[in-house]
């Protein structure tokens, strides 16, 4: 009888160490689903912010393409504006041409309009580029010719067939149009 309730006593220490070791693995799959509940949810609230971001960053550039659209539109009026007076000179140089004034008053006429023309060109930046005797460079100058000329004076310009113009930037200087140049050989 000692052999029952040994295997008995045995058989009862061996479930008691599976229950505990089923109460075990039950806690760590309690703990186990509590860490993916709780990875779940983080990923949930990381995916809306991701998406809300998206969205506040299509709404940004949205924005500023509109305000630089705007921006630009305001700056071509304001051009406009300054070149009225402009406009209003070159039609009383007409009728002063129709009223057969004098061909020097004409061109005194035309040498305010022009001067006034420069002014306005000046003050958004624009400048002539007019290199007579200086250095021919590619990035500012287009050769249509080239001149014998003395040895000192090689690779200089001769002479200007047409002024370049140059949009001052604050970063950097763009070209609106190469000076077309003649340039001594």
């Amino acid at each position: 009888m000692e052999a029952k309730d040994k295997m008995t006593n045995e058989e009862l220490n061996q479930e008691k160490e599976q229950d505990i070791n089923n109460d075990i693995i039950e806690e760590k799959e309690v703990d186990l689903q509590k860490q993916f509940d709780e990875l779940q949810e983080k990923h949930s609230e990381l995916n809306d912010k991701y998406l809300r971001l998206c969205a506040e960053f299509d709404n940004y550039k949205k924005r500023t393409s509109k305000e630089k659209m705007n921006l630009i539109d305001t700056a071509n009026m304001q051009l406009i504006i300054d070149l009225l007076p402009i406009i209003d000179d070159f039609e009383r140089g007409l009728e002063s041409i129709e009223k057969n004034q004098t061909l020097d008053a004409i061109a005194e006429a035309y040498k305010i309009i022009y001067q006034k023309f420069m002014n306005i060109l000046a003050k958004y930046g624009v400048e002539a580029i007019n290199p007579i005797d200086e250095p021919f460079n590619m990035d500012l100058h287009e050769a249509i010719s080239t001149i014998e000329g003395p040895p000192e004076k090689k690779n200089m310009i001769a002479d200007v067939v047409l002024k370049g113009y140059k949009l001052n930037l604050q970063d950097r200087p763009v070209i609106l149009r190469y000076a077309k140049v003649i340039v001594y050989q």
